[in-house]
C-alpha cells in the first residue's frame, strides 16, 4: 500500500536525520561549537518518528505483545480476544487524538527555545499519528470480525 511505503520512507529518514543531528551536535560540542537548535529539531523529528513508526508497525502486527497464552486456546478464541483488544486499542486512540488536538491548539502560542515554530507541530504529531492507527485498527478489526464469521 502507498501510505505504508511513504510512512517507511518518511521513518527511514526521520531516524537518519535524529542520528545525523544528535551525532553532529555532540561531535561539534566537542570543539566548542554550539547547535543548540539541533535539540529541539531532533524532539520534532522523534515526535513525529515514533507515531508515524508505531502505525507502521501496527499495520505489520508487529506491535510488542505478549500472546503465549493467547496461542494455546482456539483460532476462534485468539480471534475473538484479538478483535476485544483491537476495539479498546481504537477507544485509547479516539481519546489521544481528540485529546491530542486540544493539546496541539494550547501549545499553537508555545514555541520552540531555538527553532521559530510553533510548539504546536511537535505535540500534533500525537493524533495525527493516532488518527492512521485509527484506520489500521479499523481495518483490523473488519478483518478479525470476517475471521469470526467464516469460522
Amino acid at each position: 500500500m502507498f501510505v505504508h511505503k511513504f510512512e517507511g520512507l518518511f521513518v527511514s529518514i526521520g531516524l537518519l536525520l535524529l542520528i545525523l543531528l544528535v551525532f553532529l551536535a555532540a561531535v561539534l560540542r566537542f570543539f566548542g561549537i554550539d547547535m543548540s537548535w539541533s535539540t529541539d529539531l531532533a524532539q520534532l523529528t522523534f515526535a513525529w518518528v515514533c507515531f508515524i513508526g508505531a502505525d507502521l508497525a501496527l499495520s505489520v502486527k508487529r506491535h510488542m505483545g505478549v500472546d503465549m497464552l493467547i496461542e494455546r486456546f482456539p483460532i476462534k478464541v485468539q480471534t475473538l480476544i484479538r478483535l476485544i483488544n483491537s476495539i479498546l486499542i481504537l477507544v485509547f486512540l479516539a481519546f489521544v487524538t481528540v485529546y491530542g488536538v486540544n493539546l496541539s491548539i494550547v501549545n499553537s502560542q508555545r514555541s520552540f527555545q531555538t527553532l521559530p515554530i510553533s510548539y504546536s507541530f511537535a505535540t500534533a504529531s500525537a493524533p495525527f499519528g493516532c488518527s492512521l492507527m485509527i484506520i489500521t485498527i479499523i481495518k483490523q478489526i473488519i478483518e478479525y470480525t470476517k475471521a469470526l464469521k467464516i469460522n
